[in-house]
């Protein structure tokens, strides 16, 4: 028997840095599974340019520029899509920064700070903004994506790895924190390494640039792409996650890294 299409009709979705990279591809597909969209990026014209471009493939879409580190903004980012759309049912907390790749005594502490702003704190804001209206609808779903540092420490990178363990925790607090409530639910996405602008244009300091010429392999073994990712976040906006909360869902699950690295030994040999 064929396997059903997930269907998104009737749902409204904000995905926050979805004009580029895995966001896009989040916003493209769940727009394609009948959802109406609301995008965003911290660039104005990026967004009026994504919004043209998917209406102009028959997706009901609409956008507002928005940094995800001022509360305000991402306030006015919902209100923009309850003005769009009348009601918000799901909200994807995808817009991150790395920041610099360098040891942690040689990043700058602005630049430091900077990373927490946008991955953990903008993640909070979206989770806390969404919610109120969600509770009042009776449903609402929030996927939170995690990245390289959740499980450990990525090296050189350590306040985007302490960001994306905080998103993790920040998750679990909430789902802990709403379990009585069924209609909702807090999930994080765990896409893997995907060939995005960040992954492609590091900002090196120091010594720390020496591992970069190793990252290419290291994408080799690990990479993911943006449509796989799209694939799985449309699972955990459906039906199929209703009532499942505080949970990772990974693109490249261990198994499946366990066996790329096999591969990748035996292709050495």
């Amino acid at each position: 028997m064929a396997k059903r299409p997930v269907m998104l009709s009737g749902r409204v979705a904000v995905i926050t840095g979805s004009t580029r990279g895995i966001g896009r591809a989040i916003a493209e597909r769940y727009g394609c599974a009948g959802a109406r969209v609301v995008v965003s990026s911290s660039k104005p014209e990026a967004v009026a340019q994504t919004v043209a471009e998917l209406r102009g493939r028959g997706i009901e879409a609409s956008g507002l520029a928005c940094d995800v580190s001022e509360r305000a903004q991402v306030q006015a980012l919902l209100d923009h899509a309850i003005a769009s759309y009348g009601q918000v049912d799901i909200w994807v907390n995808n817009a991150a920064i790395s920041g610099p790749f360098a040891y942690t005594v040689d990043v700058p502490p602005g630049a430091w700070e900077r990373v927490l702003a946008v991955n953990l704190f903008g993640c909070l804001y979206g989770s806390t903004v969404a919610l109120p209206q969600m509770i009042q609808r009776g449903y609402g779903k929030v996927i939170n994506l995690t990245g390289g540092g959740y499980k450990r420490a990525q090296r050189f990178l350590s306040a985007y790895s302490a960001s994306k363990a905080g998103i993790v925790r920040l998750t679990e607090g909430l789902a802990r924190e709403h379990a009585d409530q069924k209609f909702l639910s807090f999930n994080v996405l765990a896409p893997g390494i995907v060939p995005t602008d960040m992954t492609r244009n590091w900002e090196s300091i120091g010594a720390a640039a020496e591992a970069l010429k190793a990252f290419p392999r290291v994408m080799r073994i690990f990479g993911t792409t943006a449509e796989e990712t799209a694939e799985l976040a449309l699972h955990m906006a459906s039906p199929a996650t209703d009532k499942v909360s505080g949970k990772v869902f990974e693109v490249l699950p261990r198994r499946r890294a366990l066996w790329r690295i096999a591969q990748a030994a035996v292709g050495r040999r």
